[in-house]
């Protein structure tokens, strides 16, 4: 969830610079409007605050998932194992050494972890 969350509230911010600044290339019907002078100094500075509100209230909502610290064993199942807790250490090292799981994390960790075989054996993790 975080991985979508911070770079959309990221883009708002260059939206918001971009469209301030009178870069149009994400917006390209504002920009067509502007040249046929439909769209005035007054309109960009309301999209301009709406942006600025938008990303504001993102980041409220989300807080706590953008403050979240996430280990690095949980986003690669196949990293060191060093900073886990002792209880999942065992099933841990049991699925980094499964070869026949390695080529499944391909796929990214969420598509992994939703694997049957993975969250029916290996439940603490």
């Amino acid at each position: 969830m975080r991985s979508l969350i911070s770079p959309f509230i990221s883009e708002l911010a260059m939206f918001k610079r971009n469209l301030g600044g009178r870069e149009f290339y994400q917006f390209p019907s504002v920009a067509a409007l502007r040249e046929n002078g439909e769209v005035h100094d007054d309109d960009i500075q309301i999209y301009c605050d709406h942006l600025d509100v938008l990303q504001k209230d993102m980041q409220e909502r989300f807080q706590d998932i953008l403050k979240m610290k996430i280990l690095n064993w949980v986003i690669d199942l196949f990293s060191n194992s060093n900073e886990i807790e002792m209880e999942l250490k065992e099933e841990l090292i049991d699925l980094q050494t499964n070869e026949e799981l390695k080529p499944k994390f391909k796929d990214g960790y969420h598509s992994f972890c939703l694997q049957k075989q993975i969250s029916g054996f290996y439940l603490g993790l």
